[in-house]
């Protein structure tokens, strides 16, 4: 069977932690959708295999962290920059990132969402789903450490 659908959480309706002084995450696609006339969804999903295409991941020396890590900035950066005239938003897929490494991957998505304009949401993809403190743990780590617009949970 197909996995369950994705849930959209926005912070405006996330708990007290989270940013205060923020546009709802509709209001700012709003917005951004009306001043370019697109509703287009640039996911962000630096996949390994596709940063080293050459087949050097799994050569006798494989990239180093630091490496994977600024193939998956620059990767996104590219991406960000020929698309900022299109993009309604961007969805970056946190595994890709987490998966280069706790605090190397964070640091590499907070460069990331760096490089995206104010007036451009952010959809940030984790699919994350729980209860109680944990669904706490993660708004804050999502609004107020990553200020995402908003995050994908699953039910």
């Amino acid at each position: 069977p197909p996995p369950p659908p994705t849930t959209l959480h926005t912070s405006a309706a996330a708990s007290t932690c989270c940013r205060s002084t923020m546009t709802s995450f509709f209001s700012k696609l709003e917005a951004r959708v009306e001043e370019i006339n697109s509703l287009l969804c640039i996911g962000l999903d630096p996949h390994i295999k596709e940063l080293f295409p050459d087949g050097s991941i799994i050569d006798a020396n494989p990239p180093t962290s630091e490496q994977k890590c600024d193939a998956a900035f620059t990767f996104c950066k590219n991406l960000i920059d020929a698309t900022i005239p299109y993009a309604a938003c961007y969805k970056p897929n946190a595994a890709f990132f987490e998966a280069l490494g706790v605090e190397q991957g964070n640091v590499t998505l907070k460069r990331v969402l760096q490089e995206i304009p104010s007036n451009i949401p952010i959809l940030l993809d984790v699919k994350r789903g729980d209860i109680g403190t944990t669904a706490a743990a993660y708004a804050e780590a999502c609004y107020d450490h990553l200020n995402a617009d908003a995050v994908t949970l699953s039910p």
